[in-house]
């Protein structure tokens, strides 16, 4: 014989309300006794409500982020018979400790004040609860370092996983150890001949701010192709007449100039997220970076004033820089106070990637090789020439709707020649 029992809320002292934070248990999951169940958050305290029972979770009856009253039903298990429940609720008396407490629940028909599971807000350095801090526990990761992702960047189970893969490195055996308990170097020689290559100052450097960019921004990657046929012959007309001038007129500059346009129509894109003050610096200038790529490594020279320069002159700076770049010339201010940095692969191949953002510029845009493509029409074959676009952006501060309204006006102009010779 089955039976559902319901678990609620009670004596909870001086709140009106606490808020459920996080569920730790799905519909099906079979359950012991002990076991936490449901984060819940005053505003002193968080705590795991465990189980009484051993059973099936039948019914979730709240979601996270809700406000739970005293009484409100959190959930509801189906226990099996009559003299297991008996046994259940004894075992469940005898191990909860009944002490003050700012936050109370019960399981019909125990009441308990205190639960051994509490975490104290104002003590602890990492928001989370003490069911993520035994689980980082047992995986000997230290909170501190792991961005939570949750509500008010409160630390989930799945932030503890990610922050433990992006640390962990491939055995050449197959098995997975964490790169701070490795005591010595890599060593392949057992597997054949090998050789070592010292990382250049740049690569090394280069290599801790992606992985910092990555690990502190949550990016998303929005992608689209822009029709580039007639900006590519009016590029090639005027790049005949540029190259008596020494300038070599690539399709970069216009897409330089196209998301000046861009960025003046979105300025939430020409701007970068202030963490400390948690205001949105939007910046009235338009200087956009550049990815270098040199045999010292990658470097991000920055054209500034692009808005006030004409393609020639775009074109003419895009030259200068690189070559400072390759040469390792460039100035410190030459490499700062960007809007926004394109990375461009040119024509080395791919139809698309996932660029990541340089902070604290809230988005990247990347260029793939051009696309030829070509369609019959009653008239014959017509040549279409597709720029792949991939944009990556901070959703912290911009969502997908705002993105691919970024990636259509950008391709409108890129498509229409006249917005930017106008």
């Amino acid at each position: 014989m089955t039976e559902l029992k319901e678990i609620f809320v009670t004596d909870i002292e001086e709140f009106e309300s606490v808020d459920v934070v996080e569920i730790l248990v799905a519909v099906g999951d079979r359950i012991e006794i002990n076991q936490a169940v449901i984060t819940l958050e005053s505003d002193k305290a968080m705590m795991d409500f465990p189980s009484l029972h051993a059973g099936v979770v039948k019914i979730i009856n709240v979601q996270v982020g809700e406000k739970v009253c005293e009484g409100d039903v959190l959930l509801a298990l189906e226990i099996e018979d009559e003299v297991a429940k008996e046994k259940q609720v004894e075992s469940a008396s005898n191990t909860a400790k009944v002490n003050e407490s700012e936050l109370g629940l019960i399981s019909s028909p125990i009441a308990l004040n205190s639960i051994p599971t509490k975490v104290s807000i104002q003590d602890e350095h990492a928001y989370a609860s003490p069911a993520i801090y035994e689980y980082a526990r047992d995986l000997g990761v230290d909170l501190s370092k792991v961005q939570g992702s949750g509500r008010k960047s409160r630390i989930l189970k799945q932030d503890i996983q990610s922050h433990v893969r992006t640390n962990l490195h491939q055995h050449p055996g197959g098995r997975q150890v964490k790169a701070a308990a490795r005591s010595k170097s890599l060593d392949f020689s057992f597997y054949g001949e090998t050789d070592s290559v010292e990382l250049t100052k740049i690569q090394k450097l280069t290599a801790k701010n992606l992985l910092a960019a990555w690990q502190g921004i949550p990016h998303v990657t929005h992608f689209d192709q822009a029709d580039v046929t007639l900006l590519e012959q009016h590029r090639k007309q005027l790049a005949i007449e540029l190259s008596s001038k020494d300038i070599k007129l690539t399709p970069l500059a216009f897409v330089i100039k196209a998301l000046v346009v861009t960025l003046k129509q979105f300025p939430q894109f020409n701007a970068s997220l202030d963490t400390e003050s948690e205001q949105l610096i939007l910046k009235k200038y338009f200087h956009i970076g550049i990815a270098v790529d040199t045999p010292q490594g990658l470097l991000l020279p920055v054209l500034r004033d692009a808005d006030k320069k004409n393609i020639a002159k775009v074109a003419a700076e895009l030259m200068e820089l690189g070559d400072l770049a390759r040469q390792r010339k460039l100035t410190p201010k030459q490499m700062g106070g960007a809007s926004m940095t394109i990375s461009s692969l040119g024509n080395l191949g791919g139809q698309a990637f996932t660029p990541i953002i340089n902070p604290p510029e809230v988005a990247i845009l990347g260029l793939s090789k051009m696309i030829i493509q070509e369609d019959i029409t009653a008239s014959g074959v017509v040549q279409k020439k597709l720029l792949p676009l991939s944009l990556s952006y901070d959703h912290r501060v911009i969502n997908g709707a705002d993105a691919a309204r970024f990636c259509t006006h950008l391709k409108g102009v890129l498509e229409d020649i006249w917005k930017l010779i106008l």
